[in-house]
Order: structure tokens, then C-alpha cells, then sequence
């Protein structure tokens, strides 16, 4: 006899959609996570290329010197080759800009950059937005972003600092559209004359030359004449240059992109459980349908294969619906990059068929491999077994030993591998997350051996208080525990992800805090920002005296103490590799071995690890960085200033000449608040736009808000999992209404009343969350305080901190959402007529 399968299958599932639709949207939302996640991927790629690409516009040919610069005969040179239709020469210096505040505008450590007016339009890599691009002396042009958020306007001053630290005012004629400033890492950018870029950052050599080939000649041929008339220079094509682009336009995505692939494919295991727990209820309760179905002939394999085909169709469904999804997804995402991190430049959302072959393939894939055991359990359904019962028998526990053996040796095994990570310090962390990961597999395995009975002790005392409805809810839970246990292990797995990073972050931040007071023992640094970092160090580039006097009069502040420090950062003609300092006050670094009183000329404190490298002791010689040697009286662990070799005043004007403080160490008096200790600072350096004030404070202010937007990020992306979760939760609910009408309306009919049938499905879904939730917390918060403690022993002090609010509130925004997904089940259940379910049961 020939089974239609197919029909079958299909009439299955429009009998069962009601049933599906809930799993349906667990794989449309872990789908559209892993789809949105390439949409993201694909459409913020193309808007940093087609932002970048406004440097490689009309460009056929590119002449770059490697680090150094281009003579100006270059630009001449490349304009006298036959081919070449345009060319024009850029310059980029180093350029102090003003903010509105007066203070020098710093991005990621550096000054702004000048930029030179394009000769030939078609050749400009920017475009302007508002008014015109500089034409004489005094005027400028200034990128769009920092306009906006200093407040400049057409018209307006501007104001430069000159090459001898002195404020230089120019008018601003014109706004420049960068895109989102990624060539230049978001700094402040001017475009000047030449003149004027001559006058202010004494650099009149090109950075680049780019030309545009003449009609019929292509690139290869342009760039072989360029290169013999400009034999020194390092020439590439207009394709090149655009790949080049692409490529620096992907690394603007590419770690965020993984990042979200990760916590996309944490969604779709997720779903899986979702999906297994949906067809192993179903295959339940439709054993006596199946039953049937072998009784007009269908085989054990043409049962297995209704089952799974009915997956494949819900699977392809469903995927194509987190295919659509993915389009809100993607925007979320990009919006989301946006508030968070770096800009990207508008674009249209890009939808590629790789994208869409992945998702479906993907969600399908997924779709079959959760239905696969319950489709296996289907058809062994004996046809005159399955016909005596129509009621589940999912409850009925069998394999316990299997179970218990596929529990303990995962888990036992990933604990002995946890332990042995725990001994390695920071190497071990690998070994640690990847024992855990074992330890969480054998929970997972064992969860039915035992959920019943934690959620009957977690319902105990609820129970007692609120009577039948929760007595009621633990007796459902123990009677099915495998439906209880993938709901749970569902829930648990975003819950202990969530949890991990917010111990780990939380540690981060309290050795973070440590590791500044400990390396930053002073309240206030003061730092004369260089502007010109490839000219020679001159006297504006210390801190005036001026200010240093002023600094010292004021009684807010205990220690005014003037420093130097000879580095790569002070000097660019300086030699080695560590730093030297010295100071005039009484700051000192923590002493470990030696005596500073004897820190005379000839000889230094050293830092202990630097000491160590070089295999230097006390009493030994060591040979300064930049030239010299001394005799180490004193090893030092901290200091205020980040420099391996300390030395006395004397000392370091015998090594590395006389010359102005280049720091200011400050130390706030007793009594007086940081703040108002600021105000004192700010107020003494208002006429010292050059001179930067950096503080503790500040820095960990910083770092709080960085490690605060990482757990925020983090809870965001891993909320998809828990939200497929409590679908899942949902989906159980709603399930058990259908399977338990007949026991429902059978307690109806004793005297339950509808809303203590509503809170005995309430309470079911809280115990479910609570127990997934509580499992997540505790599994998560321990195998968070593990890695913390290789990463403390590596690098810091002290004990991993458990952010026991954020754990708190965690377990309780999944109860609480939980609730939220059972109303509509638990509604369902309350409403249904006593009489029609006893009849149609």
C-alpha cells in the first residue's frame, strides 16, 4: 500500500499550527538574530567602503613615499607625464585645534590633522556641506563633526595653535562632510591654505600625489610612466587603492560582526531545546494519532518520515520568516552600533543570498536535528499500545541509568579540567571555560532525574502560603520532567551567560580600580600636549613655570611637584626602551628594596620587573635608556609617572640636560574634594590651552562607562536567547492546556475556580523560570569567580567581586517575563467550558 507522506504530513501540520506556532517563533527570532547579524555585517561593510572610497574618487594612480614625506617637485613631476589628465598633492600634518572651551581638542591620545585644499575638485577627498573651502590666508574649514559638537559656525573664530604654542585665529568659511572621519580616527580636521599650513604646522611636503588618467589610458599604464618619472616613490593603482579601502573598511566590522555570531549562534541552541521540547510533547500527545496511522498501514520509517517532514516545512517557514525579520534585526543592530560605539555612514540595508542560504539552511537544519529523537520515539509507537491511551506518556521516565551516566561523565569530566585550569593561573582560563561548558552539558543530560523534585522543595513553602493553585503547579512539574527540564536548560543557558560576564566584568572594574590607586597615587597629572610631534622639543613643550607657581599657591592643593620624564613620548630623538623620571617634590614611587635618601647623580631607583629582565640587582650597574650608566640603589614597584628608571633632579640634568618640567604631579589637600580641586586646576590653566590635566578619576569614571556599555551590550545581545526561552515557556504552557483539558475541567468540576486555574499555570511558569533562572545565576556566578581567578592571579590582587544586585535582578526579570508568557496560556485554560472540554476530551 502506497502512504501519501507528504499529504500526510501536511495535513498534520495544519492540524497542529496552533500548537507549532509558538515554536515557530522561537526559530524566527533565533533566526533573525544570526541573519540580522550578517545583514549588519554586509550593510556596514559597504557604508565604511563607500565612506572611505571618497579618498580613492577619480584617483587612478596614488604616489606615497612609505613614512616619509613627498618634495613638492613630486606634484610637477606627475603632472608633466603624458596620460595624465589631473593630478594634485595632499598634505596631512599634525594641527592643535581649540574647542569651545579653549582647551586643545584630543582624540585617542592625538591632536587633530590639517589638510590641504584640492588644486583640482575632482580630485577631493571630502565633500562640503555647508559654505566654501579656504581661498586666502586666515580661513578654514572644519570637518562637519567637530563643528557640531563645538558649536562653530559660519563665520565664526576658530582657533589654531601656532608652532610656538600661541593661539592663531582663522575664520570658518566652510563645513566639511568626512563621512563618519574614519581616515583620520575621529580627530578634529581643518583644511588650510598652503600658506597657512606652512605658517601654523611648518609642513609644505605632500603626503600623497593622485592622479587621473587621460581617456584610453588605464591604470597599469599610468602607473608605469608615474613610476618612471617618479623613480623614489611607491606608486599604486586606483584599484588597488579602493581594495585597500575594502579591506580597512572590514576591519571597522569584522570583531563586532563575530562578536554577534557568537551570541546569534547561543540563540539558535536555544532554540533547539524549544524545538525538541515542542515535538517530543507533541509526539505524545499524538500518540494515538500515529497509532492510527500505522494501523492503515504506514510503516515505522514513513511515521519517522511524516514527523520530519513536517519539521522541514515548519523549519523553511519559519526561516523564511526570520529571513524578513532580519531586516529589523540589522537595522537594530546598526542603530544600536550607533549609540554605542562608531558611527556608520548611511546606507541601504544589503540582503545577500548568501544570507539567505544561511539562514534558511541554518534554521532548518536546526528545525530537523531538534525534531530527530522525537520523530525516532514517534515511530516506535506499538499501534494497539498507543491506542488504549490517548493521554501523555512523556512523563514516564526511562533510561534513568543511561541518564545518570551521560550526567556524571561530562560533568566529571569538565570538573577535573575546570580544577586543572584553576592551578595554571591565566593560562588555565581556556581549560576552565571549556570544563565548564562539559559540566553544563552533563546538567542538561541529568536535569530530568532531578528537576521534578528541586522544583517539589522549591514549591514547598509557596505552596503552604498559597494553597492548592502552587501544589497544583509543582505536582505538574514533577510529572513531566523531561518537558521541564529542556525549558529550563533554555532559559538557563542565556541566564548563566549573562551571568559570567557581569562577574567577570565586575571584576574587571574593582582590579581596574585597584590597579589605579596603586599606579596612580596622585590626584592630578599635568601633561603639555606636543602638537608638532615630529619637530624638536622646544620650551613650549614643557609646563610654564608660571602655571606651576600659580598651581602652588593655591591651599586646595598639598603637593605641586614638578617632573620630568625622558620617553619616546617627550623626545622623538630618544633611545630605548623604557622611560626615565625624576622629581622635584615629594612624591615618591613605593619602595620595595633600598633607601631613596641616597639617590644622588651617578644613581637611580629602578622598577623591580625592569630590573629583573635586565638580571639587575642592588649595588649593580645598569645603563640608562638614551645613554649613560648609574648604580641601582633602590627598586620600586609603583610610581605616579609610567617610567622604569628613576633619578634625582641633579641626576637627570646630567643625563639628559637642562630643560623645563615636562609633568606636574598634584596632590588634593585634606579637606578639599576632587572637584573642587579640578575647578582650582582648570582655573590656574586657562591661559595653558597646551597643558592636559589627566586623573585618576578620570580614568576610572572612563573605564566604569566602557565596562557599564559592555554588560549593557552584552545583556542586550544574550536578552534574544532568554526571550526564545520564554517562548519556549509559552509554547510548554500552551501545550499542557491541550494535553490537560480533561484534567482542567475535571478540577473545574470539583470546585477549582478559573482563577486558581490561572494561577496554578502562573505558578508553573514561575517555578520553571525560577528554577532555570536560579541554576543560570549560581552556574554562571561560579564559573564567572573561576575565570576571575586566573585573570586576578595574572595580573592583579584581591578576589573576583559577585555583583550581587545584577544577579538578583537578572533571576527576576526572567520570572517576572515568564509570568508575562504564560498569561496568554493560563487565560486560555480559565475560559474554557467545563462541560465541552469533558466532552471533547
Amino acid at each position: 500500500m502506497r502512504f501519501p507522506l507528504l499529504r500526510t504530513a501536511l495535513a498534520g501540520l495544519r492540524m497542529h499550527w496552533v500548537r507549532l506556532l509558538m515554536t515557530a517563533a522561537a526559530i524566527v527570532v533565533g533566526v533573525s538574530f544570526l541573519a540580522g547579524s550578517l545583514v549588519y555585517g554586509d550593510t556596514a561593510r559597504a557604508a565604511f567602503y563607500d565612506d572611505l572610497a571618497k579618498s580613492s574618487r577619480n584617483v587612478d594612480v596614488v604616489v606615497q613615499s612609505g613614512w616619509s614625506l613627498l618634495d613638492r617637485d613630486t606634484l610637477d613631476r606627475v603632472r608633466a607625464v603624458d596620460g595624465v589628465a589631473a593630478a594634485d598633492g595632499r598634505v596631512i600634518a599634525n594641527l592643535g585645534m581649540l574647542g569651545a572651551d579653549g582647551k586643545l581638542l584630543i582624540t585617542s591620545g592625538h591632536v587633530g590633522y590639517g589638510i590641504s585644499v584640492p588644486t583640482s575638485p575632482g580630485l577631493s577627498r571630502f565633500d562640503v556641506a555647508e559654505g566654501r573651502v579656504p581661498e586666502r590666508t586666515g580661513e578654514i574649514a572644519v570637518e562637519r563633526q567637530t563643528a557640531e559638537q563645538q558649536g562653530f559656525t559660519l563665520g565664526g573664530v576658530v582657533r589654531l595653535v601656532g608652532p610656538d604654542g600661541a593661539p592663531v585665529d582663522f575664520t570658518l568659511v566652510g563645513v566639511l562632510d568626512l563621512g563618519v572621519n574614519k581616515l583620520f580616527g575621529g580627530a578634529s580636521v581643518g583644511a588650510l591654505t598652503d600658506a597657512d599650513l606652512l605658517r601654523i604646522t611648518n609642513t609644505n611636503r605632500y603626503t600623497q600625489v593622485v592622479a587621473t588618467a587621460a581617456p584610453g589610458v588605464s591604470q597599469e599604464e599610468l602607473r608605469a610612466r608615474v613610476r618612471a618619472a617618479v623613480p623614489g616613490g611607491w606608486t599604486m593603482t586606483g584599484d588597488e587603492l579602493a581594495a585597500e579601502l575594502a579591506t580597512e573598511a572590514a576591519k571597522y566590522v569584522d570583531g563586532f560582526l563575530s562578536v554577534l555570531i557568537g551570541f546569534g549562534l547561543v540563540a539558535l541552541t536555544v532554540s533547539g531545546f524549544v524545538i525538541y521540547n515542542t515535538f517530543a510533547v507533541l509526539a505524545a500527545q499524538r500518540a494515538r494519532e500515529l497509532a492510527l496511522l500505522r494501523c492503515v498501514g504506514a510503516s515505522r520509517p514513513q511515521v519517522l518520515g511524516t514527523v520530519l517532514i513536517e519539521a522541514s516545512v515548519l523549519g523553511v517557514l519559519a526561516s523564511l520568516g526570520g529571513v524578513l525579520a532580519s531586516l529589523v534585526v540589522g537595522w537594530g543592530l546598526l542603530l544600536s552600533r550607533e549609540l554605542v560605539a562608531t558611527s556608520i555612514p548611511d546606507h541601504p540595508l544589503v540582503l545577500r543570498w548568501p544570507t539567505v542560504l544561511v539562514a534558511v539552511g541554518f534554521g532548518t537544519a536546526l528545525t530537523l536535528l531538534g525534531a530527530l529523537v522525537p520523530a525516532v520515539a514517534a515511530s516506535r509507537v506499538p499501534p494497539l499500545t498507543a491506542l488504549r491511551d490517548a493521554g501523555t506518556r512523556e512523563h514516564r521516565e526511562t533510561g534513568r541509568r543511561a541518564r545518570a551516566v551521560a550526567c556524571a561523565v561530562p560533568a566529571g569530566l569538565g570538573l577535573l579540567i575546570a580544577l586543572a585550569g584553576l592551578g595554571l593561573d591565566f593560562a588555565g582560563l581556556p581549560l576552565v571555560l571549556g570544563g565548564a561548558m562539559l559540566i553544563f552539558l552533563g546538567m542538561v543530560a541529568g536535569a530530568p532525574l532531578v528537576i521534578g523534585r528541586v522544583i517539589r522543595a522549591l514549591g514547598a513553602l509557596p505552596a503552604r502560603v498559597f494553597g492548592v493553585p502552587v501544589r497544583l503547579a509543582t505536582l505538574n512539574a514533577y510529572r513531566n520532567p523531561r518537558r521541564v527540564a529542556a525549558t529550563t536548560s533554555a532559559l538557563m543557558i542565556g541566564v548563566t551567560l549573562m551571568s559570567l560576564f557581569s562577574v567577570l566584568l565586575a571584576t574587571a572594574r574593582d582590579q581596574a580600580g585597584r590597579e589605579l590607586t596603586e599606579n596612580f597615587p596622585v590626584d592630578f597629572v599635568l601633561t603639555p600636549k606636543r602638537v608638532n610631534v615630529d619637530g624638536p622639543v622646544t620650551a613650549a613643550d614643557g609646563v610654564p613655570r608660571a602655571a606651576i607657581d600659580a598651581l602652588a599657591a593655591r591651599p586646595e592643593l598639598a603637593t605641586v611637584a614638578p617632573a620630568r620624564l625622558a620617553s619616546r613620548e617627550t623626545d622623538p630623538d630618544f633611545h630605548g626602551d623604557g622611560a626615565v623620571w625624576a622629581t622635584s617634590g615629594e612624591v615618591r614611587p613605593e619602595v620595595k628594596e633600598g633607601d631613596l635618601g641616597a639617590l644622588t647623580v651617578g644613581t637611580a631607583a629602578v622598577q623591580r620587573d625592569y630590573a629583573t629582565a635586565r638580571g639587575a640587582g642592588l649595588g649593580d650597574r645598569l645603563t640608562l635608556p638614551g645613554g649613560g650608566t648609574v648604580r641601582i640603589i633602590a627598586l620600586y614597584d609603583d610610581a605616579p609617572l609610567d617610567a622604569s628608571v628613576m633619578l634625582s633632579w641633579d641626576g637627570f640634568t646630567a643625563a639628559y640636560g637642562a630643560g623645563q618640567p615636562n609633568r606636574v604631579l598634584i596632590d588634593v589637600a585634606a579637606g578639599t574634594t576632587t572637584d573642587a580641586a579640578r575647578r582650582v586646576v582648570d582655573a590656574a590653566l586657562a591661559g595653558y590651552p597646551l597643558v592636559q590635566v589627566e586623573s585618576a578619576a578620570d580614568q576610572a569614571e572612563s573605564l566604569s562607562a566602557s565596562l557599564d556599555e559592555l554588560l549593557a551590550i552584552f545583556a542586550a545581545l544574550l536578552g534574544m536567547s532568554v526571550l526564545i526561552a520564554l517562548f519556549g515557556i509559552g509554547n510548554t504552557l500552551s501545550l499542557s492546556v491541550f494535553e490537560r483539558t480533561r484534567e482542567s475541567a475535571t478540577l473545574r468540576a470539583l470546585g477549582l475556580t478559573r482563577a486558581q486555574l490561572r494561577a496554578t499555570l502562573l505558578s508553573e511558569a514561575a517555578l520553571m523560570a525560577l528554577v532555570g533562572a536560579l541554576t543560570g545565576v549560581v552556574f554562571g556566578a561560579a564559573t564567572g569567580w573561576a575565570a576571575s581567578l586566573g585573570l586576578i592571579s595574572a595580573y592583579g590582587s584581591g578576589a573576583p567581586v559577585l555583583p550581587v544586585g545584577q544577579l538578583a535582578l537578572f533571576a527576576l526579570v526572567a520570572t517576572l517575563s515568564a509570568l508575562v508568557a504564560a498569561v496568554l496560556p493560563a487565560r486560555r485554560a480559565a475560559r474554557a467550558s467545563v462541560v465541552s472540554a469533558l466532552s471533547d476530551a
